[in-house]
């Protein structure tokens, strides 16, 4: 099948996704109690807001501190966030005409003010009604949350603005959470290892595939919403194996080139690390054709210096340590061999989502990504069959994806993409 991976569990026996469901639902509840309890602190509240401004002015991705689930509705309501915030005192007036969203990368774009933000006292900052209910609809990742509370408890406690109470269940709340997130993290991963042993390179250990997935396995942990009903394994998987490829593709060497192709090496070179990246595949000759304006020849000749470190790993040593130790791991909470038990649960949630689209839109989709017992087909296969032209299936094909991608979001874009153009 080409690359589906969230799932949704409804169907799911009890025992294959039961336990990292229910803890990932006691992780959820524990981050709400924290959230709460630093909203009930007015002072809390405007060090969240002074922070929260201040990190995103710096450019950090608002990925790594909220949860996303719609793009544009978290813009608007960081941008509603900032114009609240600014209405309640003079010196956030500025605010209101340079904060703006402006991609998904950067949702506040301002440069005058950090200095004097950092400075500002935290009794200053009031937090209006509006203000304070958008607060409380953000999903901020479990582990920013523990982040602020510190900062909180050290900067707030110093200057004796905590009350002892307070501070105490503060503390007790922030301990809570960062044990059941670690208990998480520590029960799943087995998921890190099945991944890593998957790939094989010359320069990278199992130890270093094993660390680069765990950075993968902690973004999948803090950003798993089990509300929204997915299948905490296969979206762990996702996280996991982008971690790692990407740490791969770093890794890549290039045999030194002639200097006549070296000048016009970088844009396939770069087409071919991007194809890997957002694919997992090295792209086809049409693909590098589009990416550049060079001849097929040249093409050919300098792609053939590409030397990438990644291998498949298609069967390892009988006597490696790692495959003993993958050949012994057979985790709790799956019912299924891991791989039967994504793939069962992948096609049941992409027949579902499927099933909300027209007939000819889910007709094209099932022939497409291999669905409903179809055999995965190319666009010009499908056109074939239904008697259409290939530029005609395309349209319907993302017609039909975009359809999902907005009643279906983030949890489902994520593991979509055709295999061919």
């Amino acid at each position: 099948m080409s690359a589906l991976s969230a799932a949704v569990t409804e169907t799911a026996s009890p025992a294959s996704e039961s336990e990292p469901v229910i803890l990932a639902c006691r992780v959820e509840k524990a981050r709400r109690q924290l959230l709460d309890l630093l909203l009930e602190n007015n002072q809390v509240a405007g060090l969240i807001v002074r922070q929260l401004l201040l990190d995103l002015k710096k450019g950090i991705d608002y990925s790594d501190i909220l949860l996303v689930k719609n793009n544009d509705d978290y813009k608007d309501s960081l941008h509603r966030f900032v114009a609240e915030v600014a209405k309640q005192d003079a010196f956030f007036d500025s605010l209101l005409d340079d904060v703006r969203p402006v991609n998904r990368y950067n949702v506040v774009q301002d440069y005058r003010l950090v200095q004097d933000l950092s400075q500002m006292p935290i009794e200053r900052l009031e937090i209006s009604p509006a203000a304070y209910r958008i607060l409380r609809g953000l999903h901020f990742l479990s582990v920013y949350l523990i982040e602020i509370s510190e900062i909180a408890e050290n900067k707030l406690g110093l200057l004796g603005a905590l009350e002892p109470g307070y501070k105490a269940r503060l503390h007790v709340c922030r301990y809570g959470l960062k044990r059941l997130r670690q208990e998480m993290i520590a029960s799943n991963t087995g998921l890190v290892a099945f991944v890593a042993h998957k790939y094989k390179t010359v320069s990278l250990s199992f130890d270093d595939l094993m660390q680069e997935g765990m950075v993968g396995l902690i973004k999948a942990v803090d950003r798993f919403d089990p509300e929204r009903g997915n299948c905490f394994s296969t979206y762990a998987i996702y996280w996991i194996r982008q971690a790692i490829s990407r740490l791969i593709v770093k890794q890549d060497k290039v045999v030194p080139l002639p200097v006549a192709l070296a000048e016009k090496s970088s844009p396939i070179f770069e087409a071919m690390r991007n194809s890997y990246l957002q694919h997992e595949r090295w792209p086809t000759l049409a693909e590098l054709k589009a990416s550049c304006d060079l001849s097929e020849q040249d093409i050919k000749t300098i792609s053939s210096y590409y030397q990438s470190t990644y291998m498949q790993d298609a069967g390892a040593n009988e006597d490696d340590d790692g495959m003993s130790m993958m050949e012994k791991m057979q985790q709790q909470q799956f019912s299924l061999p891991l791989e039967d038990l994504i793939d069962t649960d992948l096609v049941s949630y992409m027949d579902r989502a499927v099933a909300t689209l027209p007939e000819k839109q889910a007709v094209i989709l099932a022939m497409r990504f291999g669905l409903k017992n179809h055999t995965e087909m190319t666009l010009q296969a499908v056109a074939d069959q239904l008697q259409v032209t290939r530029e005609r299936v395309r349209q319907i094909q993302n017609e039909a994806l975009q359809k999902l991608k907005q009643q279906f979001g983030f949890d489902l874009m994520l593991f979509l993409e055709p295999k061919d153009t």
